[in-house]
């Protein structure tokens, strides 16, 4: 009881800041822009979500950000105000993983196989690697990362999917057929959750090959049960829910080289687990190019793997870390490509436990080959539950830390900027930052530099149009644009962009042209309905007004809305009026004017003003555009 108060304490201490922490980078398709998260029935829809999103073909994982999003209350279309009630779901999941992780620990070195040699300290080491484990920095990715709750979620079920086996080995049958039921149902939500749930199968037949010293314990209802949940991923894989970022057919990334890549990137993870720092959001790791370069790194992976399978042979306990490790990692770090996320400091969250328990008990370990003087081995275990405390205290005062870089979306970005200069989409998303401050000067040189390192980067070239057009740089700023389109054809923004670049300009019949293409992307958007419709009414441009067509998107428009936007009402009224439809642009242009009275609209109110008199008196509107 007392190591689950510290474990539950440390927690709290170390991510007290992280509710503070914004969504960022996939949190933004996955969560904010995520229409499925607005309500929990019908369930399969809560259970959706957008395709090449972190939460795509996970349904369990969607399941509970829409859970979040009832619990707190919030307006169900802005995901986004359910911030809170996210980060206090990602703190009691890694709780609870850290509770689990204990409990496993413990009951492992109870098995008769390490009871002589563990078993008096067990509850002790167990505490020592779960609380280690849960106040890591590393975790952060994890848990202040809002949407990479897909790793924490099924790390918790994978904990849980073993630690409900090991219960099973109770020779109490009714009890036993519980934790087996268990270990199943919690395999398949992990199943439900994330991919890399796969190896649990194959981890819970290792722990008894490694652990159960009876050779006919052969639990087969409990294996059958758990691969039956191979099932449940296969299923959800057959979609290819991630197919622009996940699979064989990308050129850049062949398997071999992603192998090849994944060497260092490993040994990059074991790095932090010894030494957390420097922590990066979006590494963009560069490919490997040449197997001199990687020698080293897989050097020391080969001889890991090596000792892990000799000493699985040997049925040597300590080769279940090392199962552990690489089981967990082998279907991110291998030959199957992730081309968006090469390296990700997420994915230790479950092989980091196999780390810190080696740390710890082989420390133990090491105080108990001292010899059979008691006095030295328990200065030992003073220095050790020391030295545990300090690492404790340490490593939550970095995760604290780490965590207020989370709390602001340019703070995020210049901190990956700075360790990792020539990341493209770090520069790119810090600039997006400052573009929406309209600090355009500011995000000019680093969306330059990302559009260098990638030409190919459709959103760094738009960027970097809208930077330079807001600075008057009107040539190359839809140059730019337009090579944004020509990568991306699908890219609404950009046409958007593109759009009110002309009209500033006054070309009228090129931004309507561009508002066209955006809105054949993005047929219910409202605005682009409105911007399209007030051209065709109020142009001063005789040729292009098109008072039928402005009549139809308005009245769309308003539609979508319910006639409870004031833009809408006024664009309607302006259309009544191309077309000689007085009387109703009057009751539109009256309608609109009380709505804006109403909410307190004031700045807009003397315009409304204005048009209602023209309205009134048989005359229509004349504008080149409305202002954004």
């Amino acid at each position: 009881m007392l190591g689950s108060a510290i474990l539950i304490v440390a927690g709290l201490a170390a991510y007290e800041n992280s509710f503070r922490g914004i969504l960022v980078f996939d949190d933004e398709p996955a969560i904010a822009e995520n229409s499925h998260l607005r309500r929990i029935w019908p369930l399969t829809d809560a259970m959706s979500s957008p395709k090449d999103t972190t939460l795509s073909g996970r349904p369990v994982a969607s399941l509970t950000f829409a859970l979040d999003v009832v619990a707190s209350g919030a307006n169900s279309s802005d995901a986004p105000a359910a911030l809170g009630s996210y980060h206090a779901t990602n703190l009691a999941i890694h709780l609870l993983a850290g509770l689990t992780l204990a409990g496993v620990v413990r009951r492992t070195l109870m098995t008769p196989r390490l009871r002589d040699a563990f078993g008096e300290a067990g509850t002790i080491l167990a505490a020592t690697v779960a609380v280690i484990w849960t106040v890591h920095p590393l975790q952060t990715a994890s848990v202040t990362y809002v949407v990479q709750r897909v790793e924490s979620l099924m790390g918790l079920f994978y904990l849980l999917t073993l630690y409900c086996a090991i219960r099973a080995l109770t020779p109490a049958t009714r009890a036993r057929h519980m934790w087996t039921a268990g270990a199943i149902v919690t395999c398949a939500l992990g199943m439900g959750t994330k991919e890399v749930m796969a190896s649990a199968p194959l981890i819970v037949f290792v722990w008894d090959w490694l652990f159960v010293p009876d050779r006919r314990v052969r639990r087969w209802p409990l294996y059958a049960g758990l691969c039956a949940t191979w099932i449940v991923l296969a299923s959800l894989a057959a979609g290819g829910p991630r197919s622009f970022s996940v699979g064989f057919g990308f050129p850049q990334w062949p398997w071999w080289r992603y192998l090849m890549t994944q060497a260092g990137v490993v040994v990059h993870y074991l790095r932090l687990s010894v030494v957390p720092t420097p922590l990066v959001l979006d590494y963009d790791w560069p490919p490997s190019t040449s197997v001199l370069e990687v020698l080293p790194p897989a050097a020391l992976l080969v001889l890991l793997i090596g000792v892990t399978v000799w000493g699985l042979i040997r049925r040597h306990p300590a080769a279940f870390a090392g199962v552990w490790f690489f089981a967990i990692l082998g279907p991110t770090s291998s030959v199957v490509p992730l081309v968006t996320e090469v390296a990700a400091e997420h994915r230790m969250y479950l092989p980091l436990a196999a780390v810190v328990t080696s740390v710890v008990i082989g420390a133990f370990a090491t105080g108990r080959r001292l010899g059979p003087d008691a006095i030295v081995r328990a200065r030992f275990g003073q220095v050790g539950l020391v030295s545990a405390a300090l690492v404790v205290c340490l490593f939550a005062l970095m995760t604290h830390r780490r965590n207020a870089d989370y709390a602001d979306y340019e703070r995020i970005w210049s901190d990956t900027i700075a360790k990792r200069p020539r990341n493209a989409r770090a520069r790119n998303n810090y600039a997006t930052a400052l573009v929406e401050r309209q600090a355009f000067r500011e995000a000019e040189p680093h969306l330059r530099v990302a559009v260098d390192l990638n030409p190919e980067f459709a959103e760094a070239q738009a960027n970097l149009g809208v930077a330079l057009c807001a600075q008057g740089s009107f040539g190359e700023g839809i140059a730019h644009l337009q090579r944004a389109v020509e990568i991306q054809p699908d890219y609404a923004s950009a046409y958007r962009n593109m759009a009110e670049a002309y009209a500033s300009q006054g070309q009228m019949a090129a931004a309507v042209s561009n508002y066209a293409k955006a809105l054949s992307f993005r047929p219910n958007d409202v605005d682009l309905l409105n911007r399209i419709a007030w051209i065709l009414a109020t142009t001063d441009v005789p040729a292009l007004r098109d008072g039928p067509r402005a009549l139809q998107l308005a009245e769309r428009a308003t539609r979508l809305t319910n006639r409870q936007e004031v833009i809408s009402l006024d664009t309607l009224a302006a259309a009544l009026a191309e077309l000689d439809r007085f009387e109703a642009a009057v009751t539109t242009a009256r309608e609109a004017l009380d709505l804006a009275r109403s909410r307190g609209e004031s700045a807009i109110v003397p315009e409304l003003e204005d048009r209602l008199r023209l309205y009134r008196s048989g005359r229509r509107f004349r504008q080149a555009v409305r202002q954004p």
